[in-house]
């Protein structure tokens, strides 16, 4: 697949949070793709295992925001609330695929397996519970042998440790600590939810731009958005004076 070469602009940023709001995030982590990877089908990228979608979110993620990004997580202890730095480039390796199938060996037999795509998550997600869920993720995943009925526990662990180890992007854990009570944990950190967050963030910033121009100085929403980024904050800083 093509590299990212392009950043979002704002209509551009708007466009995608306008089509997004409504989706589940499975879809929207596709649609920002697909805004930022106009060449690629939305078959290929949801062909993407889970730790490539997530390191070219997190591509896009700087192009349009940069290197700087912060986060916040709450104490499981006393509730605290705590932000953390983050720099996505050490959390983005971005590595494409070159051999879909992988195989280990579970109780001297051999198992074929492939890493998990969006398209297996959309069936995850609709699973009863998370036990089901992993069971189906597991399942669709599994190339040969294709066993009848649930799979052993045994097969379903091994594969659990071994997919997650060849795709370690998908599932990113960072070390916390409270400054308040001394309490350490561990947070996964779901790029998806991430990056949209930021991405419907700008878009509603801009959205308040645009309105606040529009009315002080008459100009369209297209007039506003031609308008570099300091521009448009300096306008709005005459108008707050």
């Amino acid at each position: 697949m093509e590299q990212l070469t392009r950043s979002l602009s704002p209509e551009k940023i708007l466009e995608v949070w306008e089509a997004g709001r409504q989706q589940h995030e499975l879809d929207r982590a596709l649609t920002l793709l697909s805004a930022a990877y106009p060449g690629a089908s939305q078959g290929e990228l949801a062909d993407l295992t889970i730790g490539e979608r997530d390191a070219r979110l997190l591509q896009l993620r700087e192009a349009v925001f940069g290197i700087g990004a912060g986060g916040i997580s709450e104490c499981p202890e006393c509730g605290e609330r705590v932000e953390f730095p983050l720099d996505p480039r050490t959390l983005a390796h971005a590595e494409e695929v070159l051999e879909p199938a992988r195989e280990i060996q579970v109780n001297g037999a051999p198992v074929r397996f492939r890493l998990p795509t969006s398209r297996d998550l959309a069936e995850v997600v609709v699973a009863p519970d998370q036990s089901r869920g992993l069971h189906v993720l597991i399942d669709r995943c599994v190339i040969e042998p294709r066993l009848p009925g649930e799979l052993p526990d045994e097969i379903l662990e091994a594969l659990s440790q071994a997919i997650l180890k060849a795709d370690p992007q998908a599932e990113i854990m960072i070390s916390l600590g409270c400054p308040n009570c001394g309490e350490k944990w561990e947070l996964l950190f779901d790029t998806a939810h991430f990056v949209w967050n930021e991405i419907a963030a700008q878009a509603q910033r801009l959205v308040c731009e645009i309105d606040a121009l529009a009315r002080a100085y008459g100009w369209t929403e297209r007039e506003i958005l031609s308008l570099p980024a300091q521009r448009r904050r300096t306008y709005l800083e005459m108008l707050a004076a």
